[in-house]
């Protein structure tokens, strides 16, 4: 019987080491592979006995689950029992955040304090505790305490290194920022941007982007950006190697977005445009953008629009090349608003040598830039365009990302030039149905209805310029041609109810509420509104009710029922409205 009890005893630990293993390292597996914030090692897991994974994947499964009182005391079990653990203070982080996730966060200090106390070198644990030290201070109100524990954490070499650190160190700064204390705030934003680099990219982006707004706007300083570029390996979303002009391509980006200043910040405008154009002055001098950026700048601080033409014109002619028409078509764009010289420059193109590509770069600076007064030479550009010069898939971006609700002359000529002329016809149909511009819509309907690629949404469109226009009669005769349900239905059941007809609505709104699924809810809702808009007030309610009865958790419910609060109507013993 001893043997047997052995045996018995035996195998079962075993089994647990065995299966106990595999069915804790589900459970703690992901918080393992992460190693994140709270999460315990994967060091340290492996370190741990069976019963140890046991009672802290226990644990750990209801703090998983937000049942923040029960693994208080799942964590603190653990401690008692296993309080020379290597996953003990890992066990106290988890019981501190929650005691701080159950809004008590007094006493999830003292817990957090514990793990400084008895385990500061446990970096990993130690230095999320004294993070969320801060955040439990920060939650209270009490700012300075809470930066009392993030500066800290900033300055200690190890905790420094926490992933939870940027986070904090960035706290730290904006609150320095808040306090117009910048100075104090850039080294900061610095120690994120370095440290955190590859660790943690959305801390680094807004360190680095606060950090530019030091040395671009606070204190102008192209020197101390230009280090922080180097150390922080260039300003992109990677690290990568930097250059003279990806530094000053992202410089010229960040001064024209952090240049806005109101008219009683004149004079620090000007002081801000005068520093960058003095630090941009002898470089580059092939590079066409950064020195209309430049000229740009000096611009805004002398006013002197005779000068920055000259500055421009003489950029132009020291470097420019015969057929160098992509350059014309830039310093379009550099005169976008001043029409004299953008018609200069339009003057020295030469349509019959240019690529299909670059008339089409011509025509987005027209769009992109410049006023509506100059879509006259865009449309001209555009008749310049030999056919084939471009495929239908570049005219149709044309189309819909430059033109779409600006300019339908554009649209008109663009679509015309395409291969497949029904897809012309199809793109401007699209946008007179999109301006509900009926009658020009159906203009084109009836040749696109013959053509199978577009017949159905062409009579789709057909149903609704008719309907629009109150022919009721043969926006049905439309939609019931473009066999589109039950899109199609819904809008034939709007044109009955608007020539009165109310029961074949219904009947038609019951067609789709029986053979629609994901429309039903809806259908059944519109067959109440039908009541209620004929003054049927006790098949409204009824109708209603049938909404929350059938379709329990829906959208249309949640607005059936608030309809019968209004109505002051009790919920609930639903009847089908028929």
């Amino acid at each position: 019987m001893l043997n047997m009890i052995r045996f018995i005893s035996w195998t079962f630990c075993g089994y647990v080491r065995v299966l106990g293993r595999a069915w804790v390292g589900v459970a703690l597996g992901a918080a393992v592979a992460g190693a994140q914030e709270d999460s315990l090692t994967a060091d340290d897991f492996s370190k741990l006995d069976t019963f140890e994974s046991v009672l802290l994947s226990k644990a750990d499964k209801v703090y998983g689950a937000n049942e923040y009182r029960q693994a208080t005391a799942a964590y603190d079990g653990f401690v008692l029992q296993y309080p020379k653990s290597v996953a003990t203070p890992y066990a106290l982080l988890r019981k501190g955040r929650s005691l701080q996730l159950d809004n008590k966060r007094n006493d999830a200090i003292k817990v957090y304090n514990e793990i400084l106390d008895y385990f500061p070198n446990a970096v990993a644990y130690a230095g999320a505790a004294l993070y969320y030290i801060g955040d439990c201070h920060w939650k209270n109100s009490d700012a300075k305490e809470a930066m009392k524990a993030w500066a800290e954490m900033a300055k200690d070499s190890d905790y420094s290194k926490h992933l939870l650190a940027a986070r904090a160190i960035n706290q730290l700064a904006d609150n320095l920022v808040r306090q117009e204390k910048w100075s104090e705030a850039a080294p900061y934003y610095l120690q994120v941007a370095v440290d955190f680099r590859r660790a943690n990219p959305e801390a680094t982006r807004a360190a680095i982007e606060k950090m530019s707004q030091y040395y671009i706007r606070e204190r102008p300083d192209a020197a101390g950006l230009r280090a922080a570029y180097d150390k922080t390996e260039t300003f992109e979303w990677n690290p990568q190697a930097g250059s003279d002009s990806n530094f000053w391509s992202r410089t010229i980006e960040s001064i024209d977005r952090l240049g806005v200043f109101n008219e009683a910040d004149r004079s620090n405008r000007d002081r801000y445009y005068q520093y960058w154009a003095q630090a941009m002055e002898g470089k580059f001098p092939e590079w066409d953008d950064y020195q209309a950026a430049a000229a740009r700048f000096r611009l805004t601080v002398d006013g002197d629009e005779a000068k920055w033409m000259a500055r421009l014109d003489k950029q132009f002619s020291q470097y420019q090349k015969d057929g160098d028409y992509a350059r014309v078509v830039r310093w379009i764009g550099y005169y976008a608003s001043r029409k004299p010289k953008l018609e200069e420059y339009y003057a020295k193109l030469s349509f019959e040598k240019m690529t299909g590509e670059q008339i089409v770069g011509l025509i987005g600076v027209f769009y992109t830039r410049c006023p509506a007064t100059s879509y006259p030479l865009a449309r001209n550009a555009i008749d310049k365009l030999k056919p084939g010069a471009v495929s239908d898939d570049t005219r149709e971006n044309i189309v819909r990302g430059w033109m779409w609700g600006r300019d339908e002359e554009g649209m008109r000529l663009t679509s015309a030039g395409m291969k497949d002329v029904d897809r012309g016809k199809m793109l401007l149909l699209r946008y007179y149905r999109d301006a509900r511009q009926s009658d020009k819509g159906l203009a084109l309907v009836d040749d696109l209805a013959r053509n199978p690629a577009y017949a159905k949404e062409a009579l789709y469109a057909k149903g609704l310029f008719l309907q629009w226009k109150n022919k009721w009669a043969e926006a049905i005769a439309a939609y019931r041609l473009s066999d589109s349900p039950p899109d199609s239905s819904f809008r034939i059941a709007e044109c009955l109810m608007a020539d009165g007809k109310r029961d074949s609505a219904i009947a038609t709104l019951r067609e789709i509420e029986n053979f629609f699924k994901a429309a039903a809810p809806e259908a059944a809702l519109r067959i109440a509104y039908a009541y209620r808009d004929t003054g049927e007030s006790k098949m409204f309610i009824a109708a209603l009710r049938a909404v929350l009865k059938k379709y329990p958790g829906s959208a249309q419910s949640n607005t059936a029922h608030l309809e019968l609060e209004q109505l002051g109507v009790k919920t609930g013993g639903g009847v089908d409205a028929e």
